[in-house]
This record gives C-alpha cells, sequence and structure tokens, in this order.
C-alpha cells in the first residue's frame, strides 16, 4: 500500500506520552485510512476505518475517526484536517452557551415535558420533530430556563420566527419552574474553560462526521439497491427505512445526477397512461416545482384517506423525476 497522507497525533497523560498516526493509503485503485497506534514498525497495530473504492465515503469515515482520537485527546502534529483548530478559534457567545448547557445534568421530568409539548406541536403541524426544537434545544431550554421572549431570544436555535411561533408556549411551560442561572446569560465565557470546551467540540465534531458516515454510507446502500432492481417496499424492508423517506432519498439522488430511472420506471409501471398524461400536462402547465397544486390538478380536491394522499404523492415525486429526465433527453 501506499500512504498518501500520514499525520502524527500525540497525547500527555501527566508525564507519559502516547502517539499514533492516522493515514490514507492506496492500492491498485483501492483506499484505505485508519489509525495506527504507537510508532511506526512491526509492532505497529492498524486501526482500519475505511477500505474500499468510494473517494467520498473515504473522507467521511477519515474525518469521523480522526475526531474520534482527537476527543480523547489526541492532538495533531500538522492541523487542518477537521477544519480550523479549535485551539486557535475564538469561542462564539452562542457555542459556549451550548457547550454549557450540555456540561450541566440534565432534569429529567422537565425535559420529558419539553419532549411531550415537541411532539404534540409536530403532530399538530404535521412535521418533523427536529424541525420543531432539536434535543440540544430542549436540553439548553431544561438549563436556563427562560421566562420571557427576551430571555428565550438568548438561547441558540430560537431566533424571531422560532420565538415568534413557540415562544408563549415554552414561556408558559416554563414560567413556574426553579432555575439555578440567571439572564442574561453572558457570565458562561467564565465558566467554561478552554479545556472543557475544546472537549466538547471535538464531541460535536465526532457526531457531526458519524451523522456524514451513516449518510454516505445509506447513500451507497440505496444506490446498490437501486441497481440490484429492488422495488421500494423490498428497499423499505432491507434498509429499514420508511417509504416516504426512501423517495424523497431517491428524489435527492436524481439531483445530485445518480441514474434512479430503474426504480422510478419499475415503481410507475403499474400507473395508467391516462395518468401518466395528466400528470405531465399538469407539470408542464403549473412548474414542477411545488406538489401540492399537482396533488389538486391531478387527483381533484376531494376528501381521500391520508395512506391514500401519501401514495399519490409518492407516485407524483415519482413521475417528476421522468418527467425531469424526459425534459433533458428532449433538449
Amino acid at each position: 500500500m501506499q500512504i498518501v497522507f500520514l499525520n502524527r497525533l500525540e497525547r500527555l497523560e501527566g508525564k507519559e506520552e502516547f502517539r499514533g498516526q492516522v493515514f490514507i493509503g492506496e492500492h491498485q485503485g483501492t483506499w484505505t485510512a485508519g489509525w495506527r497506534s504507537g510508532e511506526s514498525g512491526p509492532a505497529a497495530e492498524d486501526e482500519v476505518w475505511y477500505e474500499g473504492v468510494s473517494w467520498e465515503e473515504l473522507l467521511a469515515a477519515f474525518r469521523h475517526g480522526a475526531a474520534v482520537k482527537m476527543k480523547e485527546g489526541f492532538r495533531p502534529l500538522i492541523d487542518g484536517m477537521l477544519e480550523t483548530p479549535v485551539w486557535e478559534r475564538e469561542p462564539s457567545q452562542q457555542l459556549l452557551v451550548q457547550c454549557y448547557a450540555e456540561l450541566q445534568q440534565e432534569n429529567p421530568e422537565l425535559t420529558a415535558a419539553l419532549r411531550q409539548w415537541r411532539r404534540a406541536r409536530a403532530s399538530e403541524e404535521k412535521r418533523s420533530a427536529y424541525l420543531v426544537a432539536t434535543n440540544r434545544e430542549l436540553h439548553m431550554l431544561a438549563v436556563y430556563v427562560p421566562r420571557t421572549p427576551a430571555e428565550l431570544a438568548q438561547i441558540p436555535g430560537f431566533g424571531k420566527l422560532k420565538t415568534e411561533r413557540y415562544g408563549s408556549d415554552l414561556i408558559g411551560l416554563l414560567q413556574g419552574v426553579p432555575r439555578e442561572h440567571a439572564f442574561p446569560l453572558d457570565w458562561v465565557a467564565q465558566a467554561v474553560d478552554a479545556d472543557q470546551f475544546a472537549q466538547w467540540m471535538f464531541r460535536v465534531k465526532e457526531e457531526k462526521y458519524g451523522r456524514a458516515l451513516s449518510s454516505v454510507r445509506d447513500k451507497r446502500s440505496l444506490l446498490s439497491a437501486i441497481r440490484e432492481g429492488k422495488t421500494l417496499a423490498e428497499m423499505e424492508s432491507e434498509l429499514q427505512c420508511e417509504r416516504r423517506k426512501l423517495v424523497e432519498r431517491i428524489e435527492k439522488l436524481d439531483e445530485e445526477g445518480y441514474d434512479v430511472l430503474p426504480v422510478v420506471d419499475l415503481e410507475l409501471s403499474a400507473v395508467p397512461t391516462e395518468e401518466w398524461t395528466q400528470a405531465s400536462e399538469a407539470m408542464v402547465q403549473l412548474g414542477d416545482r411545488y406538489l401540492k397544486p399537482l396533488l389538486r390538478k391531478v387527483y381533484g380536491e376531494g376528501e381521500a384517506a391520508q395512506q391514500e394522499v401519501e401514495r399519490q404523492y409518492e407516485k407524483l415525486r415519482m413521475m417528476r423525476i421522468r418527467f425531469r429526465r424526459e425534459r433533458q433527453t428532449a433538449i
């Protein structure tokens, strides 16, 4: 294997020093990324993070692995693997507020009440719960317990629109809850030391690159299933992903330039010609950006069961992919 990138990392524990190396290598078109503990030599042990032909997955695995090692206290001889070095960056107030909150113990009862509120609002608005509030935002609410709109606005993630939409609900929920921290939150800059902040930032990066790696691997699995000619039902079972999200991911792959027509044509094979013609004409007339006007145009505005509506949206998404491909071919 030919090494194309190598960086040494060190960690001090008291007077004892631990060393290791991150590496990227290539052999006959196959990429390898990983960690080698100790100094190089016959006794060195490799921890392989990735081995394959995908450069995208290689980088995602390498960054995630490097973030894990840096979270464990290792520091690189040459930095730049994970963007700007944490210790060279001036922490923003928002990051300090997030960091301090996550160093505090969770209030289980208050967090449970906030999660219940989030579920109710997400159900009411028919949107994903994380779009209402992320787990990190709920944790900050439980730690700082804002009681006014001005205080709520100091919580990262709660800008003007979010405060206007959910402020009265949250302030009412938190109003009678005792709190240990004062507002404004400018005191957190003195409450978080540099080492605590660095460790927290590396954990955040580990989570970020972990999600990126998971996304790359999910994409690879989905593309493989498409190439193998699997149906949506088979993919749903095999990839453990709900049907609606699968279709959305297939649309995204199409936008990125991947060939998804095998599954599109497979799923639309049972769609009557008349239905396809109506959908195609509707997209020419109304454009293909928004699905709701197309749904009304093709399937009418009568009452329909939720499951049937979801099936109609699914077909429209698939027909939109085919429509766009046909128009590109015609140009």
